[in-house]
């Protein structure tokens, strides 16, 4: 596939700051009219990016509205080169290597897909970070917190429980509280309204076992299926200990990705939007 793009594939959900209804407003919103049009209020945030800087780099970046939900993203830090010149001297030559990255903002389709380029950035967590980072003033401004999440396979996590079966003694889900239905419907009932009632943004579930034991993890018990489902999708990350093993796995090292062809790049936007849906179905 040496003529297709990597893109890393990312669910983001905007929560709102505060909903409890007793507290300020913001804007003169409620928690309801922010959640109802938060996706408004992330696209006019992503148009007005502000100048940033990340480790002291200076960072250009563009962003364009294609239409029917989608946003492309140009970000391109400085990378100055030094090269030698005839005369036998080095000099500095300007050079700044970017990445394109795609966000599907419709309300039930929160996406964000950024390329795998080296030379730009080392990873594509860290061109998250800067989107979350040029965004929290404005979202934060009426109400609202970015959440992002890498995808990852199910299947890596359910691959690891069957190689060290009897072997698993801690595991510990970090989760978004739930705000999109269409990806939440297997988490526990409870799950999902603990964080809404406590206003948290985020949940974290641990489970031990006694060191000389281990954990019981089968696909057959359905709160930790749907925990394994929902993360899965975006919406948080799985850390195991395996007895005997000093490092930890982590299902955020499974992550999905996107191929896409020069030809695909440059298509129209509902092809765009339509070709990533499929890709992350």
């Amino acid at each position: 596939m040496s003529n297709h793009t990597v893109f890393r594939s990312y669910r983001y959900q905007l929560l709102p700051l505060d909903r409890n209804e007793t507290k300020d407003l913001y804007h003169n919103h409620s928690s309801e009219e922010i959640i109802a049009n938060k996706n408004i209020f992330l696209a006019n945030a992503l148009l007005h990016l502000p100048k940033i800087s990340h480790k002291q780099v200076d960072i250009n970046i563009s962003v364009e509205d294609l239409g029917v939900n989608l946003f492309k993203i140009q970000i391109a830090p400085s990378r100055p080169l030094t090269r030698e010149t005839s005369d036998y001297r080095r000099e500095k030559v300007e050079n700044w290597p970017h990445i394109v990255s795609y966000i599907l903002n419709g309300s039930d389709e929160q996406l964000l897909i950024i390329q795998d380029r080296a030379t730009a950035f080392a990873n594509t967590d860290t061109v998250a970070n800067i989107i979350h980072r040029g965004t929290r003033g404005s979202l934060e401004r009426i109400g609202l917190s970015l959440q992002i999440e890498p995808l990852f396979n199910e299947a890596y996590f359910w691959s690891l429980v069957s190689q060290y079966d009897n072997k698993i003694t801690w595991v510990e889900f970090e989760f978004i509280t739930p705000n999109m239905a269409n990806i939440s419907k297997t988490l526990a009932s409870t799950l999902k309204t603990l964080g809404k009632e406590t206003n948290a943004v985020r949940e974290q579930l641990t489970l031990r076992s006694d060191p000389s034991s281990s954990l019981d993890i089968s696909q057959h018990n359905e709160t930790i299926q749907g925990l394994v489902e929902y993360t899965s999708k975006g919406a948080g990350d799985i850390k195991l200990k395996i007895k005997g093993i000093r490092k930890r796995f982590q299902t955020s090292s499974s992550r999905r990705e996107v191929h896409l062809s020069g030809i695909e790049i440059t298509a129209g936007a509902a092809e765009i939007s339509q070709i990533i849906k499929e890709a992350l179905r």
